[in-house]
């Protein structure tokens, strides 16, 4: 049973496409946070349609399954994670949503980002990334073997630029015949959606992870190719210095194109130049 509600206020959604609202709900037991499925947008979602189709994740009607993601990366990682509460599939009566508890901080912004933070994230993701599985797909439910992953790699890639017409037919070519080469002998947790607004701050600390609808097992390679898109150059080297620490850098120039070309199909950050896109800097190779 859900607590009883005093009062909830919307929070301003961050992005156009944003598939939840977001209630800041003050109850007789504490302070909560209600996200709230936006069916429509989840649906014409190219991120949400590429987690469907390589990962099998469909969100609105795997929410209701969560309470084990929250559990399984809180288990895992460094950071805070929310408190689960509840959540719900998608039904006739209502939309999906999830309820956790409300943890203090500030969603990092791009001027807070300084070098401790980076040192912070690394930490972070390479102990997650110490976490491995023999299969791959939902966190709490990982279905999919080895050597699946090439050939759903590549499906997803053709599936996915099908209705994306700025994609040239060479570039997709290349990138489908490299994906299918691509060998993986793990795969650990990845937040496919890895952004600095996922976390929070709390005195120059990054001391929360807040959003978990992304979590996947997936090849890390994937989570380092989205880095290079979130680090400038010193901030690669100071993020691989630390992460070595714990467990090896991996090498991405058998992978990045596409990796890279996936995440831009799934509008993963947003950028609408393919060129710029696949272009971007290597940075990763720097820290080999």
């Amino acid at each position: 049973m859900l607590p009883e509600l005093i009062q909830a206020i919307p929070l301003p959604t961050l992005y156009d496409d944003s598939t939840h609202q977001l209630w800041d709900c003050e109850t007789r037991q504490g302070d909560l946070i209600l996200k709230v499925c936006n069916n429509i947008n989840v649906r014409q979602s190219r991120f949400w349609q590429g987690m469907n189709a390589l990962f099998g994740v469909n969100l609105t009607k795997h929410l209701g399954e969560f309470q084990s993601v929250y559990t399984k990366v809180a288990e895992f990682g460094l950071l805070n994670i929310p408190d689960y509460i509840a959540s719900s599939s998608i039904t006739e009566k209502g939309p999906a949503f999830i309820v956790c508890k409300k943890l203090a901080g500030s969603m990092v912004m791009s001027a807070d980002i300084n070098m401790e933070l980076v040192k912070q994230l690394a930490e972070h993701l390479a102990v997650l990334h110490q976490h491995q599985n023999k299969k791959w797909g939902e966190i709490s439910y990982p279905e999919f073997d080895v050597a699946q992953w090439p050939s759903r790699l590549q499906n997803s890639l053709i599936q996915l630029a099908t209705d994306n017409h700025v994609v040239p037919t060479d570039l997709l070519e290349q990138a489908v015949e490299e994906a299918g080469k691509i060998k993986v002998e793990n795969f650990v947790p990845v937040m496919v959606d890895l952004r600095w607004d996922q976390f929070l701050l709390q005195d120059g600390t990054l001391s929360a992870l807040v959003d978990l609808d992304a979590f996947v097992y997936a090849p890390r390679e994937l989570e380092w190719v989205l880095l290079e898109y979130l680090l400038d150059q010193q901030q690669m080297i100071e993020f691989c210095k630390t992460y070595q620490q714990i467990i090896p850098v991996p090498v991405l120039s058998q992978v990045r194109e596409p990796y890279r070309l996936l995440l831009f199909l799934m509008n993963a950050l947003g950028e609408k130049n393919i060129e710029r896109w696949m272009m971007s800097p290597a940075l990763c190779d720097n820290c080999q």
